[in-house]
Parts: structure tokens; C-alpha cells; sequence
């Protein structure tokens, strides 16, 4: 009994003292009773309750685990013998270091498509691990990141020895974060950001069922995963809370073994069936580059090549308002890392199928910049707000086509979206000016364009002046578009 109690005071003990720490926003996870994780000094460190450290060693060293490490999928881990400076409740644990991902978003931040990636990528790594003797035993689309383009799972606490059982443990959770979210978009068109950042713990049958109706209800998906589960659910059975509880019975240890294999397999169909097909979605930007005929070449190629010359080789580019990624590629060029966002999803889906497989050093991030994705989760601490995570992390920021739009969509001043940049605080920012004489100005306006028509360039140089210096501008061919480059004072 004296074990069993310093094992609960360990593992949750101290864990009831950890909110200076969460105000602080070091720690960014504790929801696993066998450990946390702290961000510290731009590195990632995870605390792990010793009874657990010995089997996260042995994961470690598994060939078929280092075979996702090597291929990026996971990120690479050591351990370490002292966390360094002043880490919170260092005593007690085991700690090791993660490989940090270079701006990382997450599940309120992606695409359809991106989530089916995460979906793939959870299944592959689920299999591979049971194939192995061990068990992935949760599925959180949370555990699931994207940076530089590529998907990657970071948490290694959801990996434990396989205690046969004939099921898999991480069923349900799997369902409702990447099975009816997929589902729901199929259908209604509703995308990641609007799931996840009201369903944080994904979507219930149920919740699916009020969205969803008539023929949409009758695919063999939505009958196994919403309709089953829903008529169940309303005659109290308790055959639905099988799927997500692991309760160990006596079975066949063959059968046993097979059984959750035999899940994911059937599982990865459902993905396969669930794979977004962009080329049926509608959007006025998703074509825009093919589209916009207010640009005639000689404006094109001005624009494309003021840009290109005031781009650094290397370094870190915010793409804001990106479309299908034009000068994020051009950025991708020079050896950039970018983040590349935008709020319209046919337009950001576009850009990340072209860069799936390739690895271009490009994050697609869903993001309405009048209206950023805030701090979530406990206290707001679990994820910093987009704002909390950008601020002083680029080298430029390119805002091109998108000052009329934060001006007359959002009804921003220009002394707004001065702090705006300010906020970001790069190095080097590129913006584009569009004059309310110009016609796309006119056309997003409409019938409030009398409260635009005394907006001067002069107007936006003398706000931008006082943090940046004007290094260089440019007047487009066509006289109502104006290029700046400022520097950061």
C-alpha cells in the first residue's frame, strides 16, 4: 500500500501544483497521468512518471518505431539526465527531449484533406505498432501536427504493450475525431476549424446525426458510425461503450492478436471512402491565380519580381491571405520555411495537394488573420493563440492583396492593422496597397466605397512609419497598386 501511495502522489500529486506553471504557459500537456510536457527556452521536454520511462526507452529503441522517426513522421526523442534551467516539478520524473517542429498548427487549423492525411497517418502507425506487440491506445486528431508540410504524431505516451484483448482501445476516439469529422464534410461541408475548436474531443454519432439526413444517412459509413451507434445509444445499450473502454476478457490469444489488426484495416477502407475530393468544391478564390484578370502581365511580373528580389534566401516567411500559394512557392524557392495562410479552404486544399510528398518546407494553415485562432483549452494554455505563437517567429511577413480586405471586411484602420504587424513584429514586411480607385477595391465595397474614398498611400506610410522603415516601393503599371518593403526599426 505504501507503493501504491507514492505512486499516486507522483503521478498526480504534483500536478495540483502546476498552476503558476500553466499561467506561465510552459506546460502545453498533462492530461496523461504519466507525464507532461513543457516547452522551455524553444525546446520540447516531457516529463514521464519513472514506472513508465523504462517502456518509452524500449519503444525507442523498436526498428519499426525509428522507421517513422527517419521518415519524419515522428519526431525524434532522447533522453536526458537534467531538464536544464528552471524546469517545474523536475524531481520525480524521467525526462526527455524532443525534435521541435518549426511553428506547428493544429486540428482547428487545417484542411479536410490534411486531417485525412492525420487519419492515414494514425492508422499506419496503429498497425505497425500492434503488428509489433503494442498498442496505440489513443487517437486524438490532437496528437496529430503539421509542419514544413509534412504530418507528424508527438505523443509518445499513447503507445503501451499490448494486453490482449480482441479490441482496440482507441476505437471510438478514433471515430469521432477523424471518421465522422471526414463524414460531415463529405456531406454538409463542415471543416476541421469548425469542428475542432467547438469539439475539442471530436463529433458523437449523435451530434452527426442532427447534421446529417435522408440519403445521406443511408452509406454504409453513416450507418455503421452514426446510425448504429445512435440507435443503441437511445435503447441503453451498453455494447457502444465496449468500442472505446479496454475491459479485458478471456479470449483466444490468436484471436485476440487478430482482431485489432482486422479493425484498422476495415478502418483505413472507411478513410479511403471518406478521402476529400477538392475538385467538387466551389470558391471565388480557389482559382484566383488563373482568374484575375485586374492584373495585366506587366503587373504580374512587377509584382512577382518586387517580391522575389526583397525575399532573403533561407529564413521564415507568414504568407497572409496566400490563395493557392503563389508566393509562398516563390518563398519555398529561395529556401524559406513558410507558413502559409489563408481562410479559404478550396484555395488552402489546392495549395496542400500540390505540396503532399514533396516536402517543400510549406505548413498550410487555415486562418482568417481579421479574426485569428485563439488560445484553447484549459485556462487557454493547451494552445497558444495563433497571435501567442507568431509573434517575433518570422523574418517576413508578405501581405499581398489583403490590406483592402482586412479595411473593408473587417472594418479595420489602417492604425489596426498597423498593430497587427507590429504584433508580428518581423524583420522585413512586404505589402501590397490597393487603392480604393482600383476595381477590385470598388467591387468589395460596393455601396460603402463613399467611406473609402479618402484612403491615400500617404495615409498607410505614415502609420507603418512609425515602427518600420520604408527600404524600398514600387508603383505597379497600372497606378493603383503600390509595393513597400519595410524594415523593422
Amino acid at each position: 500500500m505504501v507503493g501504491a501511495s507514492t505512486d499516486v502522489s507522483l503521478i498526480h500529486g504534483p500536478r495540483h501544483l502546476m498552476m503558476e506553471v500553466l499561467l506561465a504557459r510552459q506546460v502545453r500537456s498533462w492530461r496523461d497521468p504519466d507525464g507532461f510536457v513543457v516547452e522551455l527556452d524553444g525546446r520540447i521536454l516531457r516529463a514521464v512518471a519513472p514506472e513508465k520511462a523504462g517502456e518509452l526507452r524500449a519503444l525507442l529503441t523498436e526498428p519499426w518505431f525509428k522507421r517513422f522517426i527517419d521518415a519524419g513522421s515522428i519526431p525524434a526523442t532522447i533522453e536526458i539526465t537534467d531538464p536544464g534551467g528552471e524546469v517545474p516539478l523536475a524531481e520525480g520524473w524521467v525526462w526527455f527531449e524532443h525534435q521541435r517542429l518549426r511553428f506547428p498548427c493544429y486540428p482547428h487549423e487545417i484542411t479536410a484533406l490534411q486531417l485525412y492525411d492525420s487519419a492515414e497517418l494514425t492508422l499506419s502507425i496503429a498497425l505497425e505498432a500492434t503488428r509489433n506487440g503494442w498498442t496505440l491506445k489513443d487517437a486524438s486528431a490532437w496528437n496529430v501536427l503539421y509542419s514544413e508540410g509534412r504530418v507528424v504524431f508527438v505523443d509518445l505516451l499513447s503507445f503501451e504493450r499490448t494486453v490482449p484483448t480482441g479490441m482496440w482501445r482507441a476505437y471510438g476516439q478514433f471515430v469521432g475525431h477523424f471518421v465522422l469529422p471526414l463524414l460531415l464534410y463529405r456531406h454538409i461541408g463542415l471543416t476541421p476549424p469548425e469542428i475542432f475548436l467547438i469539439h475539442r474531443d471530436g463529433i458523437t454519432p449523435v451530434r452527426a446525426f442532427e447534421s446529417l439526413h435522408g440519403v445521406r444517412l443511408l452509406s454504409a459509413t453513416a450507418i455503421e458510425h452514426v446510425l448504429l451507434p445512435k440507435f443503441l445509444a437511445r435503447a441503453g445499450s451498453r455494447l457502444i461503450a465496449a468500442q472505446t473502454v479496454n475491459k479485458p476478457r478471456i479470449v483466444n490469444v490468436q484471436i485476440a492478436a487478430a482482431m485489432p489488426i482486422a479493425t484498422l484495416r476495415r478502418l483505413r477502407r472507411t478513410i479511403s471512402r471518406l478521402r476529400p475530393d477538392e475538385s467538387k468544391s466551389v470558391s471565388v478564390w480557389k482559382r484566383y491565380e488563373e482568374e484575375r484578370l485586374h492584373y495585366s502581365q506587366a503587373d504580374l511580373q512587377a509584382k512577382t519580381e518586387f517580391v522575389s528580389s526583397h525575399l532573403d534566401e533561407g529564413g521564415t516567411v507568414l504568407d497572409l491571405g496566400c490563395n493557392a500559394g503563389e508566393f509562398s512557392f516563390l518563398a519555398a524557392e529561395k529556401g524559406a520555411s513558410v507558413v502559409a495562410a489563408d481562410a479559404d479552404h478550396a484555395a488552402l486544399s489546392r495549395l496542400y495537394e500540390r505540396i503532399r510528398g514533396a516536402k517543400p518546407r510549406i505548413t498550410p494553415l487555415m486562418l482568417n488573420i481579421g479574426r485569428p485562432t485563439p488560445g484553447i483549452g484549459w485556462l487557454n494554455t493547451e494552445v497558444d493563440s495563433f497571435l501567442g505563437r507568431s509573434s517575433g517567429q518570422f523574418a517576413c511577413v508578405l501581405a499581398l492583396g489583403l490590406l483592402h480586405h482586412l479595411l473593408v471586411s473587417e472594418r479595420a484602420s489602417l492604425q489596426m492593422i498597423t498593430a497587427l504587424f507590429r504584433q508580428l513584429s518581423p524583420q522585413r514586411l512586404i505589402v501590397e496597397w490597393v487603392d480604393p480607385s482600383d476595381p477590385k477595391f470598388k467591387e468589395l465595397a460596393g455601396f460603402d466605397m463613399e467611406l473609402y474614398r479618402n484612403l491615400r498611400p500617404e495615409m498607410l506610410e505614415e502609420q507603418l512609419g512609425g515602427y518600420f522603415r520604408l527600404d524600398s516601393k514600387m508603383v505597379l503599371p497600372c497606378g493603383t497598386r503600390v509595393m513597400y518593403l519595410w524594415v523593422r526599426s
